[in-house]
């Protein structure tokens, strides 16, 4: 049964390329801050938000820096979807749980969710 206040956000384009995934992180921190239960799930180049950047793209947000801030919207749990165990990067989040997930778990994930956005 999924809780009405559920939310699942995947963000599967990369970052910087096009707004979607700045978007998909917009989403994410606005059902935190309104108290809505909100996990994410990064796919494919977008698991490239994982990885920090020298400096933000000129006249660009900083996506690394806004996935850093996830635990302050109560989002503690960021889901990579991949089969291969070498796409996770090294991470430095002290805070944020990094989540290997396969396509079954997605699915069983898109199930218990009351509501899905895809960036």
């Amino acid at each position: 049964m999924t809780d009405a206040n559920t939310w699942l956000i995947r963000i599967h384009t990369a970052p910087y390329i096009s707004p979607r995934a700045a978007l998909g992180l917009d989403a994410t921190l606005a059902c935190g801050a309104f108290g809505q239960a909100v996990k994410l799930v990064l796919e494919g180049p977008a698991i490239e938000l994982l990885k920090p950047l020298p400096a933000a793209p000129e006249g660009g947000r900083n996506l690394h820096k806004m996935i850093a801030s996830l635990p302050l919207y109560d989002v503690d749990r960021v889901y990579l979807l991949s089969e291969d165990l070498t796409t996770i990067p090294d991470t430095t989040f002290d805070e944020l749980q990094i989540t290997l997930v396969n396509s079954g778990e997605l699915a069983n994930l898109i199930t218990n969710s009351r509501h899905v956005l895809s960036f």
